[in-house]
């Protein structure tokens, strides 16, 4: 029934890309759209994977464990429509087993001596700092070409993502098994931007459904009396949050040396002497920093990662007064949140930046974690009398 307004978006976005011509981003969409496509062909209703299941007579522990899963998956639809005022339709009504890790590779890309993000506008969804991919080699090839450009690039695994209603999203074997807390708020935070999507922001979405999804977790949980689950969930986060602090200061650091007068053969080694530290103190105190979880994204760490981190949660504090002043009701959160689209950028900005100090001042940052030291990187004091020393290590290896 829904199939035919679909494939005319799917024409429609076919049609922008032709006009706005170039080999390159037809190729991009090219791969968009059929990636798109080939996932939505492989849908099967979940009622139809349990009944298969339970027609196999004595279950094997995956099929188990996936009947599990998707009665879960249900209960939190239910839930998110229920409780948080989300509306579900049919996304998530469906499930797909792919044979990979992610289903999307985000490709993050900054210039080599630069914390400004490379961006591309789309149709309908409006500019972001990265470019979605479901051929990974594509992204490595388009990350290479980048690189010969003079570019650091990221490129991250995404295990779900939204069509903001364009399409009935499926449930995907990429984050099913995930654990319930982790279950739950990827849930919440991918119909969370169906409910408000501002085009071309993309910290703000990120942020306001990074929000509801960690509130609407935390709700599920309280509901099912799984307290144990919380705090373990919050435990994993305090490991990031230590981590996150290590890597903001980092970024801090990067920017001041960016902004000297130095030459570019010196800014180079300072970097590389810099993004050393980084990962010696990470090493050090690995343990706190989640026992190896991130050992992948320090080894890999440069400019594409520093600028994607203020990509998913910087508004979050202030999306969390917003709620508290709408007397923690999502109908009115929701109100207040659209009526935040409508503002101009720099007041918007400015709204949100004056609820996050409040947040901070009323209600304490939740997320504090204990200190890790580490030998300090931030008082470099990047000049001139740097650089006669350091031309020798430009080629260091950037794995440190």
């Amino acid at each position: 029934m829904h199939q035919f307004p679909r494939k005319l978006a799917v024409g429609a976005i076919l049609a922008s890309v032709l006009f706005a011509g170039g080999c390159e981003t037809l190729g991009y969409y090219s791969q968009a759209i059929s990636g798109q496509l080939h996932l939505l062909a492989q849908r099967e209703p979940v009622a139809d994977v349990l009944r298969d299941i339970d027609a196999r007579g004595e279950p094997t522990l995956s099929d188990a464990r996936l009947r599990e899963q998707l009665l879960l998956s249900q209960r939190l639809l239910e839930f998110a429509e229920s409780r948080l005022d989300l509306a579900t339709g049919n996304r998530y009504r469906t499930y797909v087993a792919l044979d990979a890790s992610a289903v999307v590779w985000n490709l993050f890309a900054a210039p080599t001596l630069s914390l400004a993000a490379e961006t591309w506008c789309y149709p309908f969804v409006g500019c972001a700092p990265y470019r979605g991919y479901f051929d990974r080699s594509r992204a490595v090839a388009f990350a290479g070409s980048l690189a010969e450009r003079g570019f650091d690039t990221y490129l991250g695994e995404v295990a779900a993502y939204s069509t903001l209603g364009w399409f009935d999203d499926p449930l995907l074997s990429t984050f099913l098994h995930w654990p319930e807390a982790n279950l739950a708020r990827l849930l919440f935070h991918e119909l969370a931007h169906s409910r408000v999507w501002l085009k071309g922001d993309v910290a703000f979405n990120e942020s306001f459904a990074s929000f509801v999804g960690g509130e609407g977790m935390a709700q599920w949980l309280a509901q099912e009396n799984k307290a144990v689950d919380h705090r373990a969930f919050l435990e994993r986060r305090r490991d990031w949050q230590r981590l996150l602090v290590l890597l903001e200061a980092a970024r801090d650091a990067l920017r001041e040396l960016y902004q000297t007068q130095l030459p570019d053969t010196a800014k180079l080694a300072a970097k590389q002497r810099l993004l050393d530290e980084v990962r010696a103190c990470y090493h050090n105190n690995r343990q706190a920093f989640g026992s190896g979880r991130y050992d992948r994204l320090v080894r890999e760490l440069n400019n594409a990662f520093m600028v994607s981190l203020a990509t998913y949660r910087e508004y979050e504090s202030a999306f969390a007064a917003l709620f508290s002043e709408s007397d923690q009701r999502w109908p009115i959160f929701y109100a207040a949140v659209e009526d935040l689209t409508r503002s101009p950028e720099p007041d918007r900005v400015a709204q949100l930046v004056q609820l996050g100090k409040k947040q901070i001042q009323h209600a304490g940052n939740d997320e504090r974690t204990d200190d890790v030291q580490c030998e300090s990187f931030t008082g470099h004091g990047f000049n001139r009398e740097m650089a006669g020393a350091e031309h020798d290590d430009v080629r260091r290896g950037r794995d440190g």
